[in-house]
């Protein structure tokens, strides 16, 4: 059986850490391709760090979504 996120790109906000993270990975775990934002880049880099060697997609992005531009 295939898995629910298959071929989806899923970006999740402050997930360079804690309930984000758990969040990512979740989603990471369905198949969905993850793009790690967060406000701080070395975290942001180092949680999607982690999911690739888990044998995840991941990318990391900073920025801050309270921010129009």
């Amino acid at each position: 059986m295939g898995k629910l996120l298959s071929q989806k790109v899923a970006l999740i906000t402050g997930a360079a850490s804690g309930i984000g993270l758990e969040v990512a990975r979740e989603f990471a775990k369905e198949g969905a391709k993850v793009v790690i934002s967060d406000l701080n880049e070395q975290a942001a880099n180092a949680a999607a760090e982690q999911l690739i060697e888990q044998g995840y997609e991941a990318i990391a992005v900073s920025c801050d979504v309270t921010k129009e531009e």
